[in-house]
C-alpha cells in the first residue's frame, strides 16, 4: 500500500472519529473524584495511553509543572481532564501548544476568577467541557473557543456565566448543556440559534427539560426577569427563522385563544428599508408591523395576504398611500386597533369604511394627521363635522389639510361660506332674459285686447293705433 493512500485512509478514519461520529452526542473524557493521585506527589495522572487527569491545580503554570512530573508526553494527549482546579484566572491563550492533538477536553468543579485568551492550538477539539463551575466574570474574550471548527459538544451545565463566547463550529450537529444554569441570558442562546441558522448545523440542546433561561430587562418578552423554559426560547427563535428579510421580529404577548389554549404573539419592524410593496409572508400570529418611512403605494396586501389576518396594529407612516378603498369589507379592518397613515398621499378620505369600523368597536385608532386632501364644498359640510365627531378614535383629526387652498387649511378650520360660494356663471342671466320677453308679451297681448274693446264699443281706435300705419297683413283683421 502506498504512503498516499495509507494517509487517506487515515484522514477518513480520523475524519469518522471526530466529525462524523459527532452526529450522536460525541463522549467526553471526565474521571471521578476518587481517580485522582494522592496528596504530595504529582497532581496529574495519566488515565491511558493518551489520557490525562490533574486534580487541585492552582494556576496555569502549577498546571505545566504536573503535566511534566506525571511523565506523559503531551504531544500524545487526547483528553484531558482538570478537576477541582483553584486560580485567579485560566489563560486559554498560554494554554501549553504542545497539546494540539486534543479532541477532548474538561475543566470541572473549578473556581476560576478569569477566564482569558483564546484555544488557539487546540483545532481537533470536538468535545468541551466546563460544567459545574463558579466563574467570577464573564467571559474576558468572546472569541476563545472560534478556533473549534471541529466542536461538536460544549457543556456550560450548572455555571454562573450569563452569556456564551461565539461559537463558530462547522459540523453538521452540535450539542450544548446548559442546564441548571441560573443566570444564563436568553439572548445570548437566541444568538447561539441564530448563528446554528447561518452556519447550517443543527443545534441540540442536552437536558432540554432542565434547561432555563433568564429574560432580561433589557429584552423585552416578558414583563419581569423570570426565568423561560427553553421550549419558549425555541418559539422566540422560530419568530426569527420567518421573518421577512431585512425586516426584525420579536415576541409580543402571549394571547388568550380560548379557557385553556394561548398563542405568542408576534411584532415586524420593517421601517426605513425603502421598500416599495408590503412584505410578504409575515410570521404566523403577526399583529403588529411598522413599515414607516418607505415608498409603499398601496395596502392591498393587508387584504390578499392570509398571514396578515391577525395583525391588529398597523404602523404605514410616511409613505406613499393614495386610498383606502381595498379596505372595504376586509378582516383587517374589523379587527383592527391602530391603523396609522400619517404623511401619506390620501386625497379623499372613505368616511363609510372607517365609520362602519368605528361603530363595531370603541377601540379603534386611526392617525391621519399630515395628509393633504382635495378639499371642496362637500369637504367643509360633511368632513368636517364627521372629523369632529369621532376625535376619539382620530385624535391627530387636527393635523389634516387641504393642499387645493390658497395656504395649506386645516380641514376642521374650513369656513362653509367661503369654499361654498358658487362662481357667477352667464346661463344665470337668461332667467332674467326670460322674464323680460314674457313681461313684454303678457304687456303686448293686454295692448291689443285693449285696442279691440275700444274700437268694438266706441267705433274708433286709441289714439295711439289709431296713428299707426297700416301694414300688408292688416286685411286679415280687417
Amino acid at each position: 500500500m502506498s504512503k498516499r493512500s495509507l494517509f487517506l485512509i487515515l484522514f477518513i478514519f480520523y475524519t469518522y472519529v471526530t466529525i462524523i461520529q459527532c452526529n450522536e452526542l460525541p463522549p467526553c473524557y471526565n474521571q471521578p473524584a476518587e481517580s485522582c493521585p494522592l496528596q504530595n506527589k504529582c497532581k496529574c495522572v495519566k488515565t491511558g495511553e493518551s489520557a490525562l487527569f490533574c486534580c487541585q491545580v492552582q494556576s496555569n503554570e502549577d498546571l505545566i509543572k504536573n503535566f511534566e512530573c506525571s511523565g506523559a508526553k503531551l504531544s500524545t494527549i487526547t483528553a484531558l481532564h482538570i478537576y477541582n482546579m483553584t486560580a485567579d484566572n485560566f489563560n486559554f491563550g498560554k494554554f501549553s501548544p504542545e497539546l494540539s492533538r486534543l479532541i477532548s477536553f474538561s475543566i470541572t468543579n473549578s473556581y476560576i476568577n478569569r477566564l482569558l485568551g483564546r484555544l488557539e492550538y487546540m483545532h481537533q477539539i470536538t468535545c468541551l467541557n466546563l460544567s459545574n463551575n463558579a466563574f467570577g466574570t464573564e467571559w474576558q474574550d468572546p472569541l476563545a473557543l472560534e478556533n473549534l471548527k471541529s466542536l461538536a459538544m460544549l457543556d456550560f451545565s450548572n455555571v454562573n456565566i450569563s452569556s456564551l463566547p461565539t461559537i463558530k463550529s462547522q459540523v453538521p450537529m452540535f450539542w450544548l448543556d446548559v442546564s441548571n444554569n441560573i443566570k444564563i441570558h436568553c439572548a445570548s442562546l437566541l444568538e447561539i440559534m441564530e448563528r446554528s441558522r447561518n452556519a447550517k448545523y443543527k443545534l441540540y440542546f442536552k437536558k432540554y427539560n432542565e434547561t432555563f433561561c433568564m429574560s432580561s430587562l433589557s429584552f423585552h418578552w416578558f414583563n419581569s426577569t423570570e426565568k423561560v423554559a427553553l421550549n419558549q426560547v425555541e418559539i422566540i427563535n422560530k419568530l426569527y427563522e420567518d421573518c421577512p428579510w431585512n425586516c426584525s421580529c420579536k415576541w409580543h404577548g402571549i394571547e388568550m385563544i380560548q379557557e385553556t389554549k394561548t398563542r405568542h404573539t408576534v411584532e415586524v419592524d420593517c421601517s426605513n428599508k425603502q421598500l416599495s410593496s408590503l412584505p410578504e409572508n409575515l410570521p404566523e400570529n403577526t399583529v403588529l408591523l411598522n413599515v414607516t418611512n418607505n415608498n409603499i403605494t398601496n395596502i392591498d396586501v393587508l387584504v390578499t395576504d392570509q398571514t396578515y389576518k391577525t395583525l391588529r396594529f398597523f404602523y404605514a407612516d410616511e409613505n406613499k398611500i393614495s386610498n383606502l378603498l381595498s379596505l372595504e369589507g376586509s378582516t383587517f379592518i374589523e379587527n383592527y386597533a391602530v391603523l396609522s397613515l400619517k404623511l401619506n398621499q390620501l386625497k379623499t378620505l372613505p368616511m363609510y369604511i372607517l365609520q362602519n369600523s368605528f361603530t363595531r368597536f370603541e377601540g379603534h385608532i386611526v392617525n391621519l394627521g399630515g395628509n393633504e386632501l382635495q378639499c371642496d364644498c362637500s369637504t367643509a359640510n360633511s368632513l368636517k363635522i364627521w372629523l369632529l365627531t369621532n376625535h376619539i378614535h382620530i385624535p391627530d383629526y387636527n393635523e389634516i389639510v387641504c393642499s387645493n387652498m390658497q395656504y395649506k387649511v386645516k380641514v376642521i378650520d374650513l369656513d362653509q361660506q367661503l369654499v361654498c360660494i358658487k362662481k357667477a356663471d352667464w346661463t344665470h342671466y337668461m332667467y332674467y332674459v326670460i322674464i323680460a320677453e314674457l313681461s313684454v308679451l303678457f304687456l303686448l297681448i293686454g295692448k291689443v285686447s285693449y285696442d279691440y274693446w275700444v274700437f268694438k264699443t266706441a267705433g274708433y281706435l286709441p289714439w295711439p293705433a289709431s296713428k299707426m300705419p297700416k301694414l300688408p297683413c292688416d286685411w286679415i283683421f280687417e
